[in-house]
């Protein structure tokens, strides 16, 4: 099973955005969107 130290729901702007900081700063995030 794999792990992570954050989920981010949505992949619009705001999403993206804290995914990306969050991962700078050494978090190990996941990032889910639907179609």
């Amino acid at each position: 099973m794999e792990t992570a130290d954050v989920v981010v729901i949505g992949a619009g702007f705001g999403g993206l955005a804290t995914a990306l900081r969050l991962a700078e700063l050494g978090a190990d995030v996941v990032l889910c969107e639907t179609l």
